[in-house]
């Protein structure tokens, strides 16, 4: 009986263990949002981490020094605030990577976000480039530790 309850102990304490992590990251949460080091096509530039939001989508404003372009679409988005927006297709986005995890597959778009990239630069001194969607977080195992400011994949 003793050796029963040992075990049904041990296998509790077992599947209560924290998740295995392959790495963790700073996130800039100074503006109480989510901003991560990332590149896109290559070059060095800042994301916001957003769950709320279902898609990528990548500053217009941005796309020569970034290399894609954009092309129109039937499709709309809404907001917080009830509006409701077409929205471009991103074209030529080859890498997307946040502390070198290469975040590929999925449909990326594109939108003038000069408001939110000049808000983040005032709050934070750093100029984002896009807004990475809960469906890429989710699709690459990405877990937002907001109250120690870290990003963690899990394995």
């Amino acid at each position: 009986m003793k050796n029963k309850k040992f075990f049904i102990c041990f296998l509790l304490a077992c599947s209560c263990g924290t998740p295995e992590y392959v790495k963790s990251f700073i996130i800039d949460t100074n503006c109480d949002l989510s901003v991560v080091d990332g590149e896109l096509n290559g070059k060095k530039t800042y994301f916001l981490l957003d769950t709320g939001a279902g898609i990528t989508t990548f500053d217009l404003n941005q796309c020569r020094k970034f290399g894609f372009t954009s092309e129109d679409t039937d499709e709309e988005v809404g907001g917080f605030t009830n509006d409701r927006a077409r929205i471009k297709r991103a074209i030529g986005i080859r890498s997307i990577k946040i502390n070198g995890i290469e975040l590929s597959g999925g449909v990326s778009y594109a939108n003038n976000m000069s408001n939110l990239v000049r808000f983040v630069q005032n709050c934070s001194d750093k100029t984002i480039s896009g807004i990475i969607g809960a469906p890429i977080i989710k699709r690459h195992g990405l877990v937002i530790d907001l109250a120690n400011g870290r990003l963690f994949r899990v394995k």
